[in-house]
């Protein structure tokens, strides 16, 4: 798709007073010309402006616009990039019935692609909106494909290689890939409306790097849009950004209240207008839903496109803008559903395609986080998650989905209460066990997708070098190609310049032979140099003319012409001295190896020099030589200005300097073709190595007309080097140190174990047993083991004559012994009018500041304070304390070097102050009173041992003592009268005594109080017929027991109560269905609690809720429900099967896989179907299905129904003898064999010597049976039964059967041991223990867990696995589980779990790892 941004600039007119601002229509910008408009008129502006197109090449292409102003505006088009007056591709019309202006394009091709302005225009003003035309090409297209080829030809001419090379030059910094920038007015977009916390991520991903900058500029913006949101808002909030939910669709929320209801609301998709539907309309991929002030946006069917910018306009000022980023992510294995026991733990688990550091779990629609009910655990690789739902409960049924990208998966969490009668009305014991999890391998599937993306991710690379290989391949043939032509014209260009050169120089030859002995003789006079002819003719150079203040310019000699054809000849330059007769200097240049005359410099007069540069272009026609005039300073001699070979040598030009001098100098030469310069001019070749014989022949440079280079052969000044000595990398520092404490100075030298001396205030050091002085490597020491005031001074260390100096301070603060500070800081306690003593050491310099404070207030001697000042300590005395003495002893002490304090309490004991009212009844009832109180304000310091009550009944003059009822600040008196009246006297007992009594106001047993508003009702479940509510009993309960709730209901929109429940038939329970709704209609609800005074007032009324079926997914309700069934011949066969589902299913049964048969009638009720077969016959055996399907899933269960009847039984039974001590039994099948595959065989025998029946063996399915141990001289006889699933036939017996008597050897056979079952779930006999580790150490950890089978232990960090990271060393020894962190980092921090897992439970253990500085 070819897309084209706009470059069209839309400039006003000159001389027009002009003011520019939006109109209310987005994206339409509008320029008034005049200042205040007429009335009647207006300026032009859109009722409908055009919008994007994006359309397939070839198609036809309208944008229609219909503008209004008064006068009517002119409508007229444009586009950026070329013109639209074609009248075969782009036809502007107006369609005067609809007011509408349309732009035609009746065969949209690729070149359209534009953007393109509408403007409309009056004499008031110009209104301007742009579109965008985006063009989808289709097919080859072999004009733009010969166009291609062409200038792929074109840019193989070696003429094009200078151009090319011009445009690489150009664009070589950017040939490398880089990330697109994002339009700035994008990331604006996302700042404005992004949390602060993001700004950061935010200018990272888009490249800005002056944060304060942004912070400064956001907030400029942000009070701009509020000024302009202001117009049409009244209040904003509630920002809720885009995310993906569980049914796969995304939304974003804003809260705003606007100021007219009817203002228009537009989304955009990264500037692009996008439609949109609201609730109860048409369906659309995007939806927009209105809930009082909240505006929620929907985007459904979810793909990679969506992803983007998404933002919100109210008429035409932005009010929130969100970007919604799409992961290429999905479920490699989905969740799956769990059924779980109450109290056991479930867990949901998947694996995805690609690594996703974390996913959205959802629970009931809600959002799921990390807490004491939900577990969310991360593989290492980041690939598998997990959710683990703790003690279930049946509250935590429902769906759980899981959340990556925009693809999510969902399964029931189904919780199976706990019936068992025996334990109603107890709490249920937590299980170890674990629910879910499945039988896949998880790891194995997870490393397997890791593999995949990893080869994914290796082919993307593979083939982006393989890209970049092809384009290297191209450049470097192209360059190649480029320097084979360079070369071939520059050998050509050469070639003509030799031929050339040649030819002159035999005319120049011949013409100085006729003037030779002429020009000879006038050079001699006017020049003092002259040009040697040495193998070719050589130009002589022309004088420079004399006088003061000129300056002499040489004129090319005879032959200057040829020399000028050469590229060889160099113009004279003279250079006059300031005032002085000098003569002027003659530079010649030689070609084919003419001799340089010598010059001679004049006085320096001038801070300029002559600096000749010779040049030799390969694109230039000629090689004249050019002399620049440039400021004379200090530089290198013979210093290269030119180009550079590949080689490393100049080739394109040489500058030569000549310094201004008095007198007679010698002037640089040119090569001369002897190899000697003229006076005192040096000679200098291209190579300084070359022999004498090569200084004969010219060379090549020379041939070709080139000036060689000149080189100095070594370093200009001969180099030194100094040892600087020893010096001080690091001197000594000052320190302060406390009395009696050690001190160290320190400080590096440049070198290693240099010896030094040490000094305190000028005098030398001598080392004793408590000054020491060390060296090691570059360090110098001096430690003093315990300082003085003796070592307080200035210390110097001095070596090899360098010296540093440093101060030492002694100071000697107030401190405490540490085991003296102990016992002071241990809490005193004592009784009411004793007292107490406070005494501390301490050891500082004098003067000393000492001062004692109580509860922050400062002490001085008193009646009842005595302070006692000795050597080295204090002490504070306390006489006759009272009880309001209780608190905190503070002990501070100060001198010049610092302050210190020390911390005591103490504790002063009294017996308590009477408890505290008001008094609180709970119950005042006829058949008790109880009461609470509050404790008293001061227990005296003691512990409350028991509250002493007495009653009194108003009326009477005597007291009841209810003696003391322990130390609860409650109390409950049965032993009351209806109707009469009480007070109550109430004391508090401590081990100090008994405090002073509260007597209450006067409480009426049985009294009316009704009971509080119970709280508001919350919905169970909603569904067409009935609607089920809970709530919590009113806190409040009026002093008697709930007897019951009344309920009301409201319609939404009606302001009439009505009763749920007759007056005379309250609600018991705290939850209630209420079942006269009407579907389609929205109720509240609310209840009133009854007591014995009778009903209190309403509580709170419940949330609006629909009377309608919720979406249920097919469940089958019967917890136990049989799987097999048998059924008698000709009886009927029923089977009742119950489910939940909404909405209303449909309900199919099927026999064998195949439909039912019309013998069978099959009933379906609401929430039940039945299967009834009225009179079965052995054919309806088989498996009957019932599938229960709607648009949220199905389910499925299957009964095998057996249809028999009672046996016939077997024929005759014959016994036989083939192995001594058994008999083997055989008998005819019974005739129901072949009808019966269940059908089987029981044997009975009877001995002589019991003469009873018993069983032998049962379940035979063939005709024969071995009984062993038959004994001899015993008498036995067996019987045969045929039995089914119905019963037992009669038996068939066999004849007597005897086996004479044979005495054979006792033997005892001793019953095999059991073994013993040690298997249990894993349980942690040593739990983990918090660990705090500074940073770079190691730190270990440990635990002992038991469990057999042996348990499967996993460590976590912040619920990411640590088992295969090889950075922690985990072992597990006999039950012992261990980890070591060998060196400890900040990244280490966080809470670290091990989980030990068997086949019969689960247990966990949990510790923090704190990473100190």
């Amino acid at each position: 798709m070819k897309v084209m941004k706009s470059k069209v600039t839309d400039k006003s007119a000159e001389g027009q007073k002009v003011k520019k601002f939006r109109s209310k229509v987005p994206g339409v910008m509008i320029t008034q010309y005049v200042e205040e408009i007429p009335e009647g008129k207006s300026h032009p502006d859109f009722t409908r402006k055009p919008i994007a197109l994006t359309i397939q090449e070839g198609k036809f292409g309208v944008f229609k616009a219909i503008v209004y102003g008064e006068p009517t505006p002119k409508v007229t088009w444009n586009r950026a990039n070329g013109k639209i007056d074609d009248p075969e591709k782009f036809q502007s019309k107006y369609d005067e019935a609809t007011g509408e202006h349309t732009l035609e394009i009746p065969k949209v091709s690729a070149e359209d692609a534009d953007t393109y302005k509408c403007f409309a225009t009056n004499e008031y003003g110009k209104a301007v909106c742009t579109i965008q035309l985006n063009v989808i090409e289709v097919g080859f297209k072999k004009t733009k494909e010969l166009a291609k080829s062409k200038e792929e030809k074109e840019a193989l001419k070696p003429g094009s290689f200078r151009t090319m090379l011009k445009k690489r030059s150009e664009t070589w910094p950017y040939v490398h890939e880089q990330k697109p920038l994002e339009s700035e007015e994008k990331v604006w977009e996302i700042l404005m409306s992004a949390d602060k916390k993001d700004y950061e991520q935010i200018c990272a991903e888009y490249g800005i790097t002056n944060f304060r900058g942004m912070l400064t500029k956001l907030a400029e913006m942000k009070k701009e849009r509020e000024v302009e949101q202001a117009q049409f808002i009244e209040h904003i909030s509630s920002l809720k950004h885009i995310g993906v939910n569980a049914d796969e669709n995304a939304t974003f929320e804003i809260d705003m209240d606007l100021k007219d209801a009817s203002s228009r609301i537009f989304l955009y998709k990264d500037g692009v207008m996008i439609p949109y539907t609201v609730e109860m309309e048409e369906e659309m991929k995007h939806q927009l839903k209105r809930v009082g002030k909240k505006f929620i946006f929907t985007i459904k069917n979810l793909d990679p496109e969506d992803a983007g910018l998404y933002s919100v306009d109210v008429e035409g000022v932005n009010v929130f803008s969100t970007d919604f980023k799409i992961p290429p992510v999905n479920f490699a294995v989905k969740i799956e559903e769990v059924k779980a026991e109450e109290r056991q733990d479930a867990i949901f688990q998947c694996v995805l395609t690609a690594p996703m550091a974390e996913i959205n779990w959802m629970g009931k629609s809600a959002p799921i986080e990390n807490n004491d009910k939900f577990e969310i655990t991360v593989s290492e690789d980041k690939l598998i998650h997990k959710l683990l739902v703790k003690d279930c409960q049946p509250l935590d049924a429902g769906i759980y989905a899981a959340v990556a990208g925009i693809h999510s998966c969902n399964a029931w969490l189904v919780v199976e209460v706990d019936k068992n009668p025996a334990n109603k009305g107890k709490k249920i014991a937590r299980k170890t066990t674990q629910a879910g999890g499945g039988d896949l391998d998880l790891e194995k599937i997870a490393k397997e997708q890791a593999e995949k993306h990893k080869k994914d991710m290796e082919e993307r690379m593979a083939e982006a070098k393989i890209k970049a290989a092809e384009r290297g391949v191209t450049d470097a043939a192209a360059q190649a190609e480029k320097e084979a032509t360079d070369a071939a014209t520059k050998a050509a260009r050469e070639a003509a310049r030799a031929a050339e050169a040649k030819a002159k120089a035999k005319a120049e030859k011949k013409a100085a032979k006729l003037k030779d002995a002429k020009e000879k003789a006038k050079a001699k006079k006017k020049a003092s140099g002259g040009g040697a002819a040495g193998g070719g003719a050589a130009g002589a150079g022309a004088a420079g003319a004399e006088g003061a203040g000129a300056s002499g310019a040489g004129a090319a000699g005879a032959g200057a012409a040829g020399v000028g054809a050469a590229g060889g000849g160099a113009a004279g330059v003279g250079a006059a001295g300031g005032g002085a007769a000098g003569r002027g200097a003659a530079g010649g240049g030689a070609a084919g190896g003419g001799a340089a005359g010598d010059g001679a410099e004049g006085d320096s007069g001038s801070e300029y020099e002559d600096i000749v540069v010779s040049t030799d272009e390969s694109d230039e026609e000629d090689g004249a030589t050019k002399t620049k005039r440039v400021r004379s300073g200090k530089v290198v001699p013979d210093t290269f200005i030119g180009k550079i070979n590949s080689n490393g040598t100049a080739t394109d030009a040489k500058v030569q300097k000549r310094k201004a001098k008095s007198g007679d100098g010698a002037g640089g030469a040119g090569p001369a073709s002897g190899g000697a310069s003229a006076n005192n001019g040096e000679a200098a070749s291209g190579d300084e190595a070359s022999s004498a014989d090569e200084a004969n022949e010219p060379t090549e440079a020379a041939k070709r007309g080139k000036r060689t280079g000149r080189t100095r052969p070594g370093p200009i000044l001969q180099e030194t080097v100094i040892d600087p000595g020893v010096h001080f990398n690091l001197g000594l520092s000052d320190v302060t140190a406390i009395l009696g404490d050690p001190a160290e100075l320190v400080c590096k030298l440049s070198k290693e174990n240099v010896d030094g001396v040490w000094y305190l205030n000028g005098e030398e050091i001598e080392p004793d047993d408590v000054l020491t002085m060390s060296k090691d490597g570059f360090f110098q020491s001096l430690k003093i083991s315990k300082i003085s005031e003796d070592y307080a001074g200035k210390y110097k260390f001095e070596a090899d004559g360098r010296k540093t100096e440093a101060m030492i301070v002694v100071e000697d603060p107030p401190r405490f012994d540490a085991e003296e500070l102990k016992k002071f800081t241990v809490p005193i306690v004592t009784k009411k009018g004793q007292k107490a003593t406070f005494k501390i050491p301490f050891v500082g310099r004098d003067p000393m500041k000492i001062q004692w404070y109580h509860e922050g207030e400062e002490l001085s001697d008193d009646t009842n304070i005595k302070i006692e000042h000795g050597e080295g300590y204090s002490q504070l005395t306390l006489n006759k304390l009272q009880r309001k003495d209780t608190g905190e002893i503070k002990f501070k002490l100060k001198n010049e070097f610092g302050t210190v304090e020390a911390f005591a309490k103490i504790i002063v004991t009294d017996k308590p102050t009477p408890p505290m009212g008001p008094l609180e009844i709970i119950e005042a009832s006829q058949n008790a009173i109880e009461v609470k109180w509050r404790s008293p304000k001061d227990d005296g310091g003691c512990k409350i041992l028991n509250y002493i009550l007495e009653r009194q009944q108003i009326g009477r003059n005597t007291w009841k003592k209810l003696g003391p009822i322990g130390p609860e600040a409650h109390y409950k008196d049965s032993d009351v009268d209806h109707g009469r009246r009480y007070c109550y006297k109430i004391r508090a007992d401590t081990e100090m005594g008994t405090s002073e009594l509260m007597e209450t106001e006067d409480v009426q047993a049985g009294t009316k109080a009704y009971a509080g508003p119970p709280s508001a009702p919350k919905v169970v479940s909603a569904f067409k017929d009935c609607i089920t509510l809970t709530w919590n009993p009113p806190s409040n309960t009026g002093g008697t027991n709930i007897l019951g709730y009344n309920m009301e209901k409201r319609k939404k929109g009606s302001n009439l109560w009505s009763p749920v429940n007759p007056a005379d038939d309250k609600i018991k329970e705290k939850e209630f269905g209420v079942k006269d709704v009407i579907e389609g209609m929205e109720y509240e609800f609310r209840v009133a609690a009854i007591n014995n005074s009778g009903a209190g007032e309403f509580g709170t009324p419940s949330e609006f809720v629909f009377a309608r079926d919720p979406k249920i997914r097919p469940r089958f309700t019967d917890q136990k429900v049989k799987s097999f069934m048998v059924v008698q011949a000709g009886n009927s066969a029923r089977f009742n099967m119950n489910f939940e589902a909404s909405p209303w299913p449909d309900v199919t049964w099927m026999k064998d896989g195949m439909p039912v048969s019309k013998r069978v009638t099959i009933s379906n009720a609401e929430g039940a179907s039945q299967l009834l077969i009225p009179s079965s016959e052995r054919s309806d055996t088989g498996i009957y299905t019932i599938m229960v399907k709607n648009i949220v899933g199905q389910e499925t269960f299957s009964i095998e129904i057996r249809v028999t009847d009672e046996p016939k039984p077997p024929g005759p039974v014959e016994v036989d003898e083939n192995v001594p001590g058994t008999v083997t039994i055989s008998w005819s099948p019974s005739p129901d064999e072949k009808r019966d595959d269940r059908l089987h065989y029981l044997v009975s025998k009877r001995d002589s010597s019991k003469r009873t029946w018993h069983t032998v063996a049962d379940h035979i399915f063939n005709n024969k049976f071995t009984a062993c141990n038959i004994m001899p001289g015993r008498e036995y006889q067996f019987r045969v039964y045929a039995k089914n699933d119905m019963g037992s036939s009669q038996p068939s017996e066999s004849p007597k059967w005897e086996i004479t008597g044979k005495r054979e050897r006792f033997v005892l056979d001793r019953p095999e041991s059991k073994t013993c079952n040690l298997e249990r779930p894993p349980k942690f006999l040593v739990p983990l223990k918090m660990h705090t580790a500074p940073q770079g150490y190691e730190c270990y950890m440990s635990c002992a867990v038991r469990g057999d089978p042996t348990p499967h232990v996993t460590w976590y960090r912040n619920n990411i696995s640590l088992n295969t990271n090889t950075n922690y060393l985990i072992s597990n020894t006999c039950g012992v589980c261990s980890m070591l962190i060998l060196r400890v980092g900040p990244k280490d921090t966080g809470e670290y779990k091990i989980i030990a897992e068997n086949q019969l439970g689960r247990a966990e253990c949990s510790t923090k790892l704190t990473v100190s500085d």
